[in-house]
């Protein structure tokens, strides 16, 4: 198991991934703001330069010879908007960390993986996201370069809840892997982490450790390991973090860290795919008219949803 896997498969169990090329956006914007008070976390999703992909080849195709152009969608790219219309689903950077698929949790709640790893804990955690997580869809716009956009806003109630859920499921999912990690040294996997980290790592989860924290605006979180491991980490894994995001590094840890904690907000911005067409921006002037909203509009609507407390 590599470092970049390990990464990827601890946070796995924060949301279902579930993110298709076939309707790519050129860059993301997230603002969000931590209301103590209600015990919420509130973020505003701007996709900037929405547009179906026309790479791919049959893959990214329903039927054969059906192919995107730069004027219109292939039936497959029309399916799929209109499945993140209808159904709860967030997308954050290309998957960065995970996106959010309301449909894909409930999924997992009625078929558990046959995986030794996923307990009532993961159960647990599954179920708060299902209850706690508030997906709206503002609309579509078009920003200054006549680019499509689109925005959405994202609640998560009872946050001094839910990040403990989290953070008890990174241990599991981590500590379950120790074994495994040992082996990959002995194999001489490239990438393993060094016996230091480990040991370090099964000595810090032999409590809780909190993986995930919120201090007013600032988001960080904390992976366990050593010097050695951290300079690796950080230049082969964590080389395309979004703008927001910075690394520190301590004694037995790495960290990134997002946002401040006497911040008003919090902002993360991020370049995802390249090669914008208008070919949904068509498609969506065709069938979701009323969707369409002016810029102005679209920023009242998020600006009212986060309601920040200066």
């Amino acid at each position: 198991m590599t470092k970049k896997f390990l990464f990827a498969r601890i946070f796995f169990l924060l949301a279902p991934l579930f993110l298709s090329s076939c309707i790519e956006f050129e860059s993301q914007e997230i603002v969000y703001y931590l209301d103590q008070e209600k015990d919420e976390i509130r973020m505003t999703l701007r996709y900037e330069g929405i547009f179906g992909s026309i790479k791919g080849g049959q893959n990214m195709q329903k039927n054969p010879g059906e192919k995107a152009t730069f004027e219109k969608l292939n039936q497959l790219q029309v399916e799929q908007l209109a499945s993140v219309l209808s159904e709860k689903q967030a997308f954050f950077f290309s998957n960065w960390i995970f996106s959010y698929k309301r449909v894909s949790l409930k999924a997992i709640l009625k078929d558990e993986p046959e995986d030794k790893t996923f307990g009532q804990p993961e159960k647990d955690l599954i179920e708060a996201l299902f209850k706690n997580v508030e997906i709206e869809n503002v609309g579509f716009y078009k920003d200054r370069d006549g680019r499509l956009c689109g925005a959405q806003t994202l609640r998560l109630s009872n946050a001094s809840k839910v990040i403990p859920l989290a953070n008890r499921v990174l241990g599991r999912q981590l500590r379950a892997r120790i074994a495994n990690m040992r082996k990959e040294i002995e194999n001489k996997a490239k990438n393993s982490f060094t016996p230091e980290t480990i040991d370090l790592i099964e000595t810090k989860l032999q409590g809780e450790f909190p993986f995930i924290q919120l201090e007013g605006n600032l988001i960080t979180l904390t992976m366990i390991m050593t010097h050695p491991d951290q300079k690796r980490f950080s230049e082969s894994t964590l080389t395309d973090l979004p703008q927001g995001t910075r690394i520190e590094f301590e004694d037995e840890a790495l960290l990134v860290k997002i946002g401040g904690k006497q911040d008003e907000s919090g902002r993360l911005w991020k370049k995802c795919f390249e090669g914008y067409l208008p070919n949904a921006l068509n498609h969506v002037r065709k069938n979701y008219k009323k969707l369409l909203l002016k810029p102005k509009k679209a920023n009242q609507k998020l600006s009212r949803f986060l309601d920040v407390k200066e």
